[in-house]
């Protein structure tokens, strides 16, 4: 869950940057994407999931947003857990 909460943080940077008028790269982009899904999947006061949903659901977002090199999340893991 580290991973999801750094790259919602890098989302904020991106907001920040687009608030400022600087142009955004396509990572900014796709960290906005990610953090409208994961504040409506996983934030959001009416969610309420197991803690494996919830990973589940992290790892589902982590595939669709990003490449897996740029999660920082440790290769074993990704390997074990990455759904492309």
């Amino acid at each position: 869950m580290n991973a999801g909460v750094r790259l919602y943080a890098d989302a904020q940077n991106a907001k920040t940057k687009l608030e400022n008028g600087f142009d955004l790269s396509d990572y900014d982009l796709r960290c906005l994407d990610y953090a409208k899904d994961y504040a409506t999947r996983l934030l959001s006061i009416d969610v309420n999931i197991s803690i494996n949903e919830m990973l589940d659901t992290a790892w589902e977002l982590f595939a669709k947003h990003f490449k897996a090199e740029e999660t920082g999340i440790k290769q074993a893991l990704i390997d074990k857990y990455w759904k492309a």
